[in-house]
């Protein structure tokens, strides 16, 4: 160590090797203080997705809401690939404001309603992804051709800022088929692009 210390000196480049050194020394402390986080108690940890085959026989409790009465369980069909919705530029300026509440945008038709109160709208435009959902594993929004043609049933809201979906549990089997899906998908597109 003392050699390599000389031979570093020697080319004036010391200050660089503990530069070095203590950044990776920061890096290794943030990173195992990152990992020993506990993640906030939830009563339904699991994954969830907002397009569900089957009709949803419970509806999670939604902090947003103060009954369970305001929620639509409706059959839908996704128009088209969900957005994610980005904040306009904002360079230079301090980022002082909270994150989008919602950060994925769908067009939905509504072909029936099996509880609540029917939209006056037969196509919706839904927000879904809120800040307490992203800190479990969801289900991506239907991605693929077959995804896109099948029929889903969806738990949702409205507000002031119009129509929100709610997280659905889903079991950890759906959850990967799915994601593989999508991944497959993707991959598959990417490679044709590539050509």
């Amino acid at each position: 160590m003392v050699t390599i210390a000389v031979q570093f000196c020697k080319a004036g480049q010391l200050k660089l090797l503990m530069h070095k050194i203590r950044s990776v020394f920061i890096f290794l402390c943030l990173a195992a203080l990152a990992i020993d986080q506990p993640r906030p108690a939830r009563a339904a940890d699991g994954p969830i997705t907002y397009f569900s085959d089957e009709v949803p026989l419970e509806l999670p409790k939604s902090k947003l809401l103060s009954s369970t009465d305001q929620i639509i369980v409706a059959k839908v069909r996704v128009l088209d690939r969900p957005a994610y919705l980005l904040r306009p530029d904002q360079s230079g300026r301090p980022s002082g404001e909270k994150l989008l509440r919602e950060p994925w945008s769908a067009w939905l038709r509504v072909l029936d309603v099996i509880r609540g109160k029917r939209p006056e709208r037969e196509r919706l435009d839904v927000s879904f992804g809120g800040a307490d959902d992203l800190l479990r594993s969801y289900a991506r929004a239907p991605t693929t051709p077959r995804q896109l043609a099948q029929e889903y049933f969806v738990a949702m809201y409205e507000d002031a800022f119009g129509f929100h979906l709610i997280g659905l549990p889903i079991s950890t089997e759906k959850y990967r088929e799915w994601q593989q899906e999508i991944t497959r998908f993707e991959w598959e597109r990417q490679k044709s692009l590539s050509k």
